[in-house]
């Protein structure tokens, strides 16, 4: 079962999805890229591919004003959507769509930090960029966890974690 890490929902247990394909963002891999992105404090945050909801729940927890989480899959969200109850439901959006659809639709909402941890045989770290960069509010910074690959952008730092790898990209302030 996954935990929150540190803030003030520190050590609290979040409800899983069992039997799907859902891959949460292993402990030592959120804690670095929390630690990359601190501090939180009155920020506001797209979490993209949320899943459960583990990555915006722990801005949350460490002071995140607003976060809004995108999850496609129903099942998923139903699970995403009970965790939410146990934490902040006034500070969080949830949002029932395919993120892609999501990036396209959606106009006039900007974020601090966009994280995203697609499913890794999905999408590429370009396309998601490219698409939720105008989503960036001067400065802010988007985060995506993905398997390891060699990546083409320019501005980027890129932490691996055995066959995994985060990137984290700052747009122009």
């Amino acid at each position: 079962m996954t935990s929150v890490i540190a803030g003030k929902y520190k050590g609290r247990k979040l409800f899983d999805v069992k039997n799907l394909h859902v891959r949460p963002t292993q402990a030592k891999v959120r804690k670095s890229i929390f630690q990359i992105l601190e501090p939180f404090d009155g920020l506001e945050v797209l979490d993209l591919y949320a899943g459960v909801g583990t990555l915006g729940i722990e801005a949350m927890s460490r002071g995140a004003s607003r976060v809004v989480f995108v999850e496609k899959n129903r099942r998923v969200f139903k699970v995403l959507k009970k965790n939410i109850d146990l934490f902040e439901p006034e500070n969080s959006k949830l949002i029932l769509m395919d993120v892609k659809k999501y990036l396209v639709q959606v106009k006039n909402q900007q974020f601090d930090i966009i994280l995203a941890d697609p499913p890794y045989s999905e999408v590429s770290f370009a396309s998601v960029k490219d698409r939720a960069e105008h989503f960036l509010k001067p400065g802010g910074i988007f985060c995506m966890e993905m398997k390891k690959e060699a990546i083409d952008e320019t501005n980027v730092r890129v932490k691996h974690y055995g066959s995994t790898q985060v990137v984290f990209w700052k747009s122009a302030a």
